[in-house]
């Protein structure tokens, strides 16, 4: 069984180092416990609208989920250190991308130059 679902739209997107992130937290957001987050994070500016679809899958027994998000900003994210995103949605609800655990989101980029009539140049970014 597979589910599927994206969020009804993307209001806020941050960064936060994931060395910075509490032991264990993949185990305490699968008890339903909140999670209280102390560490400082970074707004990342975006443009356009951005996407974050997750699918969820049981393969004999043991749950598994995939989350893809995709949005377009005019600065770069820091390459020197593991990052977990941070996604704020139109309901006010956050969901965090990645732990302090590995495997790490993979972060992939594009750039595009604009044009010359005036559009930014805009690196889209791709989370897996």
């Amino acid at each position: 069984m597979c589910k599927y679902f994206s969020l009804p739209g993307i209001k806020k997107l941050a960064y936060i180092n994931a060395n910075e992130l509490p032991d264990g937290l993949s185990l305490i957001a699968i008890s339903s416990a909140p999670v209280y987050l102390s560490s400082p994070s970074v707004e990342i500016p975006f443009t356009g609208a951005p996407s974050c679809v997750a699918t969820r899958s049981n393969t004999n027994g043991a749950g598994n989920e995939t989350v893809e998000l995709s949005f377009q900003s005019l600065l770069p994210l820091p390459e020197d250190v593991p990052v977990s995103l941070l996604v704020t949605d139109a309901n006010n609800r956050t969901f965090l991308i990645g732990t302090k655990e590995k495997p790490y989101p993979l972060i992939e980029s594009s750039g595009d130059l604009g044009s010359p009539d005036g559009e930014s140049a805009t690196t889209t970014f791709t989370i897996t």
